[in-house]
């Protein structure tokens, strides 16, 4: 419609023009044969035409201007779609502190967990060529680990992220993680650990031709404020864990047997064997007939 539009009002400018040059061009030729009495000059005929041609290319610019807003906000509208397609079916790489807790046996006793870095695919499509570069390089508390072997496994970890392609291609809802410590040991530390990382995470996909380029900030103060909730099925399996050991331990305290002696019989008011009670013997007594003597 913009674009219809425009080449009316480049037609009707073309008119007003050719009129315009014509017109003097006949004055130039013919002379003012064509004047009547009281009837403006050439000059001002030329005048008239002019005003006319300038109010005409104003009105054009307007339109002109018009139609160049539309196919701008056009594209951006087409960009902005675009950019949303690429979000729905883009790759997704995500650099997290992921804690594993442990449930205990019994309830109010303090949460433990294990602290793992983790990286992970959230998109929906796989990441290729990721680049992970971590600042400063992890480290954690030696308790956690056996003697010498804190090194060695740091050093692979922050080997994965040196700033080197170690991941071609990272699928769709897989995760890798590396172990950082124990919590709440590691969020309590005043050791000098550091408290927090920056690792910046690039790679590319098939939806765009642009590498994704992302900053993630693990901080140990923000994840240890973070709430665990506990499966429902896992703590119930727990009481019925603590459950099972209490009615263990009271079946260890009561005796399998019971042995009574001959003294304790008559105490119990149990009858000895062959012998009936006084009240059995009475009652049957009754109800027997009576010999006749």
């Amino acid at each position: 419609m913009k674009s219809r539009t425009a080449r009316v009002v480049l037609a009707g400018l073309a008119v007003v023009v050719v009129a315009f040059g014509l017109f003097p061009t006949s004055v130039a030729i013919l002379g003012s044969w064509w004047r009547f009495p009281h009837m403006p000059t050439a000059e001002e005929w030329s005048a008239v035409f002019g005003a006319s041609a300038l109010v005409a290319l104003g009105f054009a610019w307007y339109q002109i201007r018009q139609v160049d807003q539309s196919n701008r906000a056009l594209i951006a509208s087409n960009e902005l779609a675009r950019q949303v397609n690429i979000e729905a079916v883009r790759p997704r790489v995500q650099v997290a502190l992921k804690v594993d807790r442990f449930v205990p046996k019994r309830r109010g006793e303090p949460a433990e967990g294990q602290l793992n870095i983790a990286v992970r695919n959230i998109g929906s499509s796989p990441a290729h060529d990721v680049r992970l570069n971590v600042s400063p390089p992890f480290t954690s508390l030696e308790t956690f680990f056996k003697p010498g072997m804190m090194a060695k496994h740091f050093a692979e970890v922050n080997d994965a992220f040196n700033g080197e392609v170690h991941f071609r291609t990272l699928n769709p809802g897989n995760t890798y993680i590396w172990a950082l410590g124990r919590v709440p040991e590691l969020f309590k530390d005043g050791s000098g650990v550091p408290r927090h990382w920056e690792v910046e995470a690039e790679y590319t996909g098939t939806a765009s031709p642009e590498p994704f380029r992302e900053t993630f900030v693990l901080d140990l103060d923000v994840e240890m404020r973070i709430e665990l909730p506990v499966d429902p099925l896992v703590r119930i399996g727990k009481d019925i864990e603590v459950v099972g050991n209490e009615l263990e331990a009271i079946r260890h305290l009561v005796p399998t047997k019971l042995t009574l002696s001959d003294a304790s019989t008559d105490e119990t008011g149990l009858r000895k064997p062959g012998r009936r009670p006084l009240a059995a013997r009475a009652v049957r007594s009754r109800h027997l007939p009576r010999r006749r003597r």
